[in-house]
């Protein structure tokens, strides 16, 4: 019997529990990259039906063109140079990176809704996907975790929670809405993108440090003095940025997601009641995929609780 794609994804996070995040390093010619998580990579295998084989070649000259288009629309600085040319030609080694573009089809337009709100510019989505490879158990070696990977001071000052039931860190509504205010916050502070997003992944102090150790504001000066992994984060950033930008390009034919979340509806629970209970309206695989906040069986009186249209 051939498994939904939601039935698949349901093993995928239901695994994916206790399993490391993206965050550490593996060093390459003299650059950091952050290094996938395997077992979550072997389990996108079984994800979906996207092809992994695409062009993963990249002329010089194509590559630089692309990215003038890329910088030329958009608020952020999408820069050219030997480094973001060594990440981009890096990330299309990944052959699993169709299946994360079917999957964004679900978790983008919930992205870009809480971005819009805080006036956060819509690319920054392609962080979730550097954070967490949009799995929303990503845990990091270090304790942080969901989709937008929070540390757990971190989350708190943002509102998220989690108790013996419910852990928000895990929810994809109120992880996404932390990481676009703090992203807001971050900007505001430096009044550069890719300052921000390095502080989004090492914290302000280590990126004021690296202020003052290179005596500038400008990142590509000043990247040697952050952190090795932070190192990594902006440039691969840019690297996500161009994937989804020009996949098809490349040949890549990622399998689409069927749903995008706003194609769910949240229900409020007037009681204690359990998925198993739940599965008898709604389709228990689709359930579970869509509210990874609950770490139980049971979903606590009062709770939100994400479900498809019609059942």
């Amino acid at each position: 019997m051939k498994r939904s794609f939601a039935s698949w994804f349901l093993i995928l996070i239901l695994g994916a529990n206790g399993l490391h995040g993206q965050n550490t390093i593996e060093s390459e010619q003299g650059e950091y990259f952050i290094k996938i998580d395997q077992k979550y990579v072997n389990a996108l295998g079984s994800l979906n039906q996207s092809s992994e084989q695409f062009e993963h070649s990249l002329d010089l000259s194509t590559y630089r063109n692309r990215f003038a288009f890329l910088d030329a629309n958009t608020a952020l600085s999408i820069d050219y140079n030997d480094i973001t040319y060594t990440y981009v030609k890096k990330f299309l080694q990944y052959r699993w990176y169709p299946k994360i573009i079917g999957l964004s089809v679900y978790y983008f337009p919930l992205f870009e809704s809480k971005l819009d709100r805080y006036g956060v510019p819509r690319e920054l989505k392609y962080l979730a996907v550097v954070e967490s490879a949009l799995n929303p158990r990503a845990g990091s070696w270090a304790g942080a975790s969901g989709l937008w990977q929070f540390m757990p001071a971190t989350g708190a000052q943002y509102g998220l929670r989690k108790n013996q039931y419910v852990n928000t860190f895990y929810d994809p509504v109120s992880n996404a809405d932390a990481g676009a205010r703090y992203l807001r916050d971050l900007y505001k502070m430096y009044k550069d993108w890719n300052l921000a997003i390095s502080a989004y992944n090492c914290g302000p102090g280590n990126v004021n440090k690296a202020i003052r150790r290179g005596g500038t504001k400008n990142y590509w000066q000043l990247r040697k003095y952050l952190p090795k992994e932070t190192q990594a984060y902006v440039p691969s950033f840019i690297a996500v940025n161009y994937i989804f930008n020009f996949y098809r390009e490349h040949q890549m034919k990622p399998q689409y997601f069927r749903y995008s979340f706003f194609d769910l509806k949240m229900i409020r629970m007037e009681k204690d009641t359990t998925f198993r209970e739940l599965g008898k309206q709604f389709n228990y695989a689709f359930l579970k995929f869509a509210n990874p906040q609950f770490v139980s069986d049971v979903i606590p009186r009062g709770s939100i609780v994400y479900v498809k249209q019609g059942g």
